[in-house]
């Protein structure tokens, strides 16, 4: 059997209940969320279904911001650099992030943009885990995540398939209204504390910051999941 991955929160349990690709082990869940959700579960024929008091949900996911509900199910397939799609014209690489609430943050906002390809590096990045999954608000099961060992590679191989690679950057001097529109891209955000790594920055054709009006010593920069989602904005209008 696959191996088992644990998904709480309302709209990331429903998402992956509703996505054909994950094999249901059991759900727990509260009798009201189980009543206001009996469509879709009864739709899906979930055979082993437990309903709990909220504080036995708390107990067993250790933690008290699961909404009334909690999944075991098999992990959804890995995905490589070869299932970018030809027409995506915007990807995102995510250099050694760490935070995973930032991360689902990210999967949610790049869904709601239309983006379908996440790649982040293996080694000194986050990891895959429920509270990641939650943070994404069910987008972790539309958007294809793309572990890779090298991103400087990875990088050079996105630019064979025609994409231009920019760095979000606060100490550019250009901004996201300099990167030409048609082009395809790859957008790279950097660690919340360090940001992209100097190898990875000279491989970028752009480096580009989000400008603010305030410029304050002390709150020096926006969140990487904000900056990220503007950036999407910005990216992919037409």
């Amino acid at each position: 059997m696959k191996e088992k991955e644990i998904i709480f929160g309302l709209h990331s349990v429903i998402a992956a209940i509703k996505n054909p690709k994950r094999k249901i082990i059991a759900l727990k869940c509260t009798n009201d969320f189980f009543v206001k959700n009996k469509k879709i579960i009864d739709s899906t024929k979930i055979e082993n279904v437990t309903i709990l008091k909220r504080n036995q949900i708390n107990l067993e996911t250790k933690n008290n911001v699961n909404q009334g509900a909690y999944l075991v199910t098999t992990k959804l397939k890995t995905f490589d650099l070869n299932e970018i799609e030809e027409n995506e014209k915007l990807v995102v690489i995510l250099d050694s992030l760490n935070d995973s609430q930032n991360v689902g943050s990210i999967l949610r906002s790049a869904y709601l943009f239309g983006i379908k390809s996440i790649i982040f590096n293996k080694n000194n990045s986050f990891e895959i885990n429920s509270f990641l999954i939650k943070a994404s608000s069910g987008a972790y099961e539309k958007v294809k995540i793309i572990e890779v060992t090298n991103l400087n590679r990875t990088i050079e191989l996105l630019k064979k398939k025609k994409f231009w690679v920019i760095g979000l950057d606060i100490n550019s001097n250009k901004t996201l209204m300099s990167i030409p529109k048609e082009t395809k891209k790859a957008l790279v955000l950097g660690s919340e504390t360090k940001g992209i790594r100097k190898l990875i920055q000279k491989n970028c054709d752009f480096l580009i910051k989000i400008n603010t009006i305030k410029n304050d010593k002390l709150i020096d920069s926006l969140n990487v999941s904000n900056s990220a989602a503007i950036a999407f904005y910005e990216l992919t209008k037409k």
